[in-house]
């Protein structure tokens, strides 16, 4: 291993950070100043909402996409520093939270459900949904037999107890459950393979040095992106139930230049 091998150029307080080189580069990149406007479109949206307190779907659906913003705000503070497996985290955690707001905004009858209804109307809704995942089989044999549990045991659970995986179906986004969500688990649980991708190694698999700071922009760049189409679906979920003829107009503008940077960015996955 290198002596030069440290970990300085990672975090916070690195001498990246310190000196702004790396803030300076995250700064002029196109996927960074893109999401930079998405993020103050997202905030603007929020900030005019008028929520009606005794609208209860209104009022959960509302703060889930709050919960999203305040996820995709910090996805730039972490980008910009280079601090890739918080960026992932992050990432995992956005993706969660649209996972819920998508899963109860198409499906008004289980938000109502889990928070207001009894056992029966918590089981019906449950049924109703197993019984079309039998055609479709989209779901795993566990995760069906998780469903099956919560039916069963219906007059117990409520919103914590719904699987991601269910969530992720109901929201249309099974996809991206498999996927990209299975990809960022990696990095918050410290899986093995996710620690292996911060070391160097030579062709003969001996490792030469530790990869501190992010292997290329390349990698941070792809993570915003996803990030924003994340956003985009929370903030087009966000413009239905708060109709802003104004900034339906913003938003289409930004969404056309998301679509345009992405073209040219470079999807970086590391292998896991």
């Amino acid at each position: 291993m290198s002596e030069q091998t440290s970990f300085k150029d990672t975090g916070f307080l690195s001498e990246q950070s310190r000196t702004g080189t790396l803030s300076v580069e995250m700064h002029q990149t196109p996927q960074y100043l893109v999401c930079e406007d998405l993020s103050q479109l997202g905030q603007s949206i929020l900030n005019h909402c008028h929520i009606h307190p005794d609208d209860k779907n209104e009022v959960y659906l509302s703060l889930y996409f709050q919960r999203m913003l305040s996820h995709f705000q910090s996805i730039l503070l972490m980008a910009e520093r280079g601090m890739i497996h918080e960026t992932e985290i992050m990432s995992r955690c956005l993706l969660e939270a649209l996972f819920n707001l998508a899963a109860f905004y198409r499906h008004e009858d289980f938000l109502e459900a889990m928070t207001d209804g009894d056992t029966d109307q918590r089981r019906e809704v449950l049924t109703r949904f197993y019984l079309k995942q039998l055609e479709i089989h989209a779901l795993t044999e566990l995760e069906m037999n998780d469903l099956e549990r919560m039916i069963n045991s219906a007059d117990e659970i409520n919103r914590g107890d719904v699987s991601t995986a269910i969530k992720a179906e109901m929201a249309g986004l099974m996809s991206e459950y498999r996927t990209e969500y299975a990809f960022l688990s990696e990095t918050v649980h410290s899986r093995i393979h996710s620690v292996e991708q911060d070391l160097e190694m030579d062709d003969h698999q001996i490792i030469v040095g530790i990869a501190t700071r992010a292997e290329d922009t390349n990698r941070l760049a792809s993570l915003l992106m996803n990030a924003a189409d994340y956003l985009i679906d929370g903030i087009n979920i966000m413009l239905e139930l708060h109709k802003q003829p104004d900034q339906s107009a913003h938003f289409e503008q930004i969404k056309r230049q998301v679509h345009k940077v992405w073209q040219n960015t470079t999807v970086k996955v590391a292998h896991r």
